[in-house]
């Protein structure tokens, strides 16, 4: 019951929290992780409220923000389709390298100036250059839905880079873990068969998508039980994900790729109005804004005293890395200076990932170090990718003017 406690908390403060930002124009998103936030501040507070104890260890909440995520992927892919993702692939792949190895770069650098010496000074370095190097896909996707741009170049760009950057994060995990549990870099055999493992990922989902679902979607369309359209999708993505976390890779790829071939050509158009609507509603009413909610709740506010200088200067460092690695680019691609601007914030927001390679080097004891500095290092990255997640929404609206969620939402719901 206390589980259930915790979801009907998050669910009411985060739309409490969503509608006040929505009436202050900007998106119910960073209403969202402020409202986590907020709940956080209190659970820490001195204050008598049981219910919130333990709301950031909540098994529930993290079930709850995985299936954010899972929606949140699956509603972009639906919304975009193969066609946008190819013609943007040139671009967003220079977008994606670049995106990487600039913060990669800054964040090791800053690192290592800052870091005491220790044996685990290098792993904790290039922790940081992993952690500023990775753009969240669901972040990026959820701002660039609420703020109507998801079909724009600029959209389309960084969504596809996002992807790209997601493949490319793997490598560099699986970097990162090697230099954890053995203090040496992979070998070339270790990397070429992660290689190996992204090529039979995508061939076996493409060819799926492409030769396999329109006939499953036939023999489904002559069930009878309800939603049957409904329960394939989900099923697909699941499969996908499962691939994916089989062959080494993150979960996420798969309900975007079930996305992407789910179509009017495939299902219908009847069925593939009314799945989006319902993928729509169970994402932007529910799932959404528990995923937003628990990156504020996992804040610990002790790095703003503890590491002041360090923690202003990795936010910096992060932005900085993402504006000057994505945006030039995406500018030598020929975008505008505006648009290149927006693909270099649209790339900054942190999430998910960011926080699943602080919390396996937490767990490896990779802070366990007597150092006020390295103590407070998981919380300085917690931080990070909150205050770039909300910054890139805010940045977003003030470079492009994106309309506002309410209309999408809105048309979503008229159609």
């Amino acid at each position: 019951m206390e589980h259930a406690l915790h979801l009907f908390a998050l669910l009411v403060v985060t739309r409490l929290f969503g509608e006040l930002l929505e009436r202050l124009r900007q998106p119910a998103a960073i209403g969202e992780i402020l409202a986590g936030v907020a709940l956080a501040l209190v659970a820490a507070s001195a204050l008598p409220v049981p219910l919130l104890a333990d709301l950031a260890d909540s098994p529930f909440l993290g079930v709850a923000a995985e299936f954010g995520i899972f929606f949140l992927l699956l509603l972009a892919g639906i919304e975009m389709r193969p066609k946008e993702i190819a013609d943007h692939s040139g671009t967003s792949l220079a977008v994606a390298l670049g995106g990487v190895l600039v913060p990669l770069a800054l964040g090791f650098a800053l690192a290592w100036i800052a870091l005491p010496e220790s044996p685990l000074k290098f792993a904790q370095a290039l922790l940081i250059g992993v952690a500023l190097s990775i753009s969240a896909v669901p972040v990026a996707v959820g701002i660039f839905m609420e703020l109507g741009l998801l079909h724009t170049r600029v959209g389309q760009t960084v969504v596809s880079a996002a992807i790209f950057d997601d493949v490319i994060g793997l490598i560099l995990l699986a970097v990162l873990t090697g230099v954890i549990q053995t203090g040496a870099m992979p070998g070339p055999a270790a990397m070429a068969m992660l290689l190996a493992k992204v090529a039979l990922f995508f061939a076996i989902t493409v060819t799926i998508g492409l030769f396999v679902y329109r006939r499953i979607s036939a023999l489904v369309a002559r069930m009878r039980v309800p939603a049957p359209h409904f329960s394939a999708l989900i099923a697909l993505s699941l499969g996908f994900a499962a691939l994916a976390e089989a062959l080494g890779m993150d979960f996420i790829l798969g309900p975007f790729i079930a996305g992407l071939f789910f179509s009017p050509e495939t299902v219908g158009r009847k069925a593939y109005e009314r799945i989006k609507k319902s993928v729509g509603d169970v994402t932007d009413g529910l799932l959404a804004p528990l995923f937003f909610a628990s990156i504020g709740v996992r804040v610990e506010l002790g790095a703003f005293a503890a590491i002041p200088t360090f923690l202003a200067a990795l936010i910096a460092v992060a932005v900085i890395g993402k504006l000057l690695g994505a945006g030039l680019p995406a500018r030598l691609a020929g975008l505008s200076r505006r648009e290149s601007l927006a693909v270099g914030i649209g790339m900054s927001g942190r999430g998910a990932v960011e926080l699943i390679i602080a919390s396996i080097a937490l767990e490896a004891g990779l802070f366990a170090l007597d150092d006020p500095l390295v103590e407070n290092l998981f919380s300085a990255l917690v931080i990070m990718a909150v205050v770039t997640t909300v910054l890139t929404p805010l940045g977003l609206r003030r470079v492009l003017g994106g309309r506002s969620a309410v209309g999408r939402r809105v048309a979503r719901d008229d159609g």
